[in-house]
């Protein structure tokens, strides 16, 4: 009977024993997925801060680009406005037309004046093709000095050079030309963006810079514009198909 119950009592420690070994266990795995909880939930809250860093960094730059581009929308319709007043100009022109005598009394000394505008408009725009618009100005008037040239000619010659300037405010081009900067002249590839923007590149590729509509004068860029002004450049060139560059665009400004 002793015996007996000394073998209850050992298998009841076994038991005990047992029991503690696997609760403790239990307690063991329950610490290890707490810990691997916090560590991913340390993780996931980096993740979340990297995100807010980039967010506000993408927000940002939206808030930059929206305002350059409310400004760009302000300077177009300043330009659109110039548009329409030539139109309507031009419209009248054409009625005055109908008669020949009244045409040549008047119209002759409004062609004049448009000339005059233009060559206005020529020297306070930005300095791009500056022999080749001066030449056409030029050419203008001595046309009107030659009698033998009907006025419907002269008028169609005018019109054509506005049409012309028009032209430039909705195109990209690349050309090479000369600049001086410092007193110094260098030839160098130019690259106009509508007239948002006129910018050059040295032929050995080292400087760049861009025409200061507030300043009326050339400005150096900083060298991370050097890859996207290149690659700018060929897409005018049709080098390239169209893509997105990244170039800073001056502010536009009201010219008088």
């Amino acid at each position: 009977m002793k015996t007996a119950f000394a073998t209850i009592l050992i298998g009841s420690g076994l038991l005990l024993f047992q029991t503690t070994a696997v609760a403790q266990q239990n307690v063991d795995d329950a610490m290890d997925v707490q810990s691997q909880s916090l560590a991913t939930s340390a993780d996931v809250q980096r993740r979340i801060d990297g995100l807010d860093d980039n967010t506000r960094e993408m927000l940002e730059e939206y808030r930059s680009t929206m305002s350059q581009v409310e400004d760009l929308a302000a300077y177009n319709e300043q330009l659109e406005k110039l548009v329409r007043t030539q139109r309507v100009e031009l419209a009248d022109f054409e009625r005055q037309f109908q008669d020949i005598e009244i045409t040549k009394r008047r119209i002759l000394p409004l062609i004049v004046r448009m000339i005059d505008v233009l060559d206005e408009f020529v020297s306070i725009d930005i300095p791009f093709l500056e022999e080749e618009r001066d030449l056409r100005i030029a050419e203008l008037r001595n046309l009107m000095e030659r009698p033998e040239v009907p006025t419907s000619e002269k008028y169609r010659r005018v019109s054509e050079a506005y049409q012309i300037e028009l032209d430039y405010g909705h195109s990209i081009e690349a050309y090479e030309g000369e600049i001086v900067v410092d007193g110094e002249a260098r030839t160098v590839n130019f690259l106009r963006f509508g007239r948002l923007g006129l910018y050059y590149m040295t032929l050995d590729g080292l400087e760049i810079g861009h025409f200061n509509n507030k300043t009326d004068e050339w400005e150096e860029l900083p060298g991370e514009y050097l890859q996207s002004l290149d690659r700018a450049i060929r897409i005018a060139r049709k080098q390239l198909p169209p893509d997105l560059v990244r170039l800073p665009v001056p502010a536009p400004e009201k010219r008088t």
